[in-house]
Formats: structure tokens, C-alpha cells, sequence
């Protein structure tokens, strides 16, 4: 797995936490790379909100597909936080 952004564990007393848009934004940059070198990525996104909603979105055409890259992301944090994987 590789983090393209994220606060995961650190501190910085100006900014706490990455806003969602800020978050989504580095991943527009990272997309835009992919398809100058005419890679086709999948993606899924999840945003949720405590108590409230639950949105699922992906580029993927098949419930399958999104399925299987959502139980890809989640295996992938797993890993990483057993330090299975390399980053």
C-alpha cells in the first residue's frame, strides 16, 4: 500500500487532521500522473460521517469490481498495520 496523503499517527500543532478535499485533492494530482503515462486505475472511495452517511464511489463499471477493490484497500491497511507489507 501507498499513502498518497494522510496524518496517520503524527502531530503538528498548526494542522491536526487533512481535510477531505484536501485529501481527495492529492489524489487527483497522483490520477493525473497515472493517465499521462496511459495507465487505466480503478478506484473506490468511501466517505462516511459518525452516525450519519455512508457514500461509495468508483470508476469501476461492475458491483464486483467495486467490491473487490474495496476488500483490496481494506487488506492493504491490515497489512500495513501488521507490517506485513513494504511501503
Amino acid at each position: 500500500m501507498k499513502v498518497v496523503e494522510g496524518k496517520f499517527g503524527k502531530t503538528n500543532e498548526d494542522k491536526k487532521e487533512i481535510t477531505t478535499s484536501e485529501f481527495l485533492s492529492a489524489f487527483v494530482v497522483k490520477a493525473m500522473e497515472h493517465e499521462e503515462e496511459g495507465r487505466k486505475v480503478k478506484v473506490a472511495v468511501v466517505m462516511y460521517e459518525d452516525g450519519e452517511m455512508f457514500e461509495v464511489a468508483s470508476n469501476e463499471q461492475y458491483p464486483d469490481g467495486v467490491y473487490m477493490l474495496l476488500q483490496m484497500a481494506g487488506q492493504a491497511i491490515i497489512n500495513e498495520t501488521l507490517g506485513v507489507s513494504d511501503v
